[in-house]
């Protein structure tokens, strides 16, 4: 079984599906809104300073550090 870590810890380019979010009601609605289902796929475009730019489906968004800090991924 595959280590949960948070989505900042992932490097640019590297893949992950989101295991859990570790957050309030507020925030987990927000963040499945935008597509961050249980066992969603998530690449990471751009992590390097300030917010973090995924690609969610065919989608690319900006998340901040803090919210990123609280979805768990599982490795691919």
């Amino acid at each position: 079984m595959a280590l949960s870590m948070s989505l900042n810890a992932l490097g640019m380019g590297e893949s992950g599906a989101v295991d859990n979010i570790v957050g309030g009601e507020i925030l987990c609605k927000k963040l499945m809104e935008m597509g961050f289902n249980k066992g969603a796929v998530i690449q990471v475009v751009k992590n390097d300073s300030g917010a973090l730019i995924v690609k969610v489906g065919g989608t690319k968004l900006v998340v901040a550090r803090g919210m990123a800090q609280k979805v768990m991924m599982r490795e691919m």
